[in-house]
């Protein structure tokens, strides 16, 4: 164990580890602050598939300051895990309620806003042909153009420059070798 640590939530602490890495989550406390039945949910997480597999018990410091082993997940899953809980505590569907609207916002924001961004790019993109084809019709854009293809044929020749004279040495050596 690393280091105990603890949030307030709803006027409650809650305390977690960082023990071999993840930061481990005491879930009697979370039930006792959302005004859930503890032993209902513990008996739900054993026969569920997935948090089955990944709860521990870990020493944590309760809250009377004493250590206790307490049925724990890591951080990463125990937001999942409290949007699968179900009951009718009113704390319970608030907290819900505002961990969908985090979910939402999260997704509508990264969809629209690559939208947005596709938009602007395709917006740019039409400008830039605009002027492209505005600068075909200058004399400028036409030599250019003339200079560039007058550029390509003098590194053709400077290519074959090299390679006549890299063949002409290679040849050279050949005959010294003979």
């Amino acid at each position: 164990m690393k280091s105990n640590k603890f949030l307030q939530f709803n006027g409650k602490t809650i305390f977690f580890q960082s023990y071999d890495g993840n930061f481990w989550i005491a879930l009697k406390p979370i039930c006792e602050v959302l005004n859930v039945n503890y032993n209902r949910v513990f008996q739900n997480l054993k026969t569920d598939k997935i948090f089955s597999q990944l709860f521990a018990i870990q020493q944590m410091v309760g809250a009377d300051n004493r250590l206790r082993n307490m049925v724990c997940l890591p951080e990463k899953f125990i937001y999942g895990w409290i949007c699968s809980l179900q009951s009718d505590s009113e704390d319970l569907q608030n907290y819900k309620l505002e961990c969908y609207e985090v979910l939402f916002n999260y997704f509508h924001g990264t969809i629209t806003g690559r939208k947005e961004l596709l938009k602007q790019k395709v917006e740019i993109d039409v400008e830039i042909s605009k002027a492209e084809n505005e600068l075909m019709q200058t004399e400028a854009y036409k030599t250019l153009i003339k200079l560039g293809k007058q550029k390509q044929d003098i590194s053709k020749g400077l290519k074959n420059n090299d390679q006549k004279a890299t063949e002409e040495i290679k040849d050279l050596f050949n005959y010294q070798n003979s």
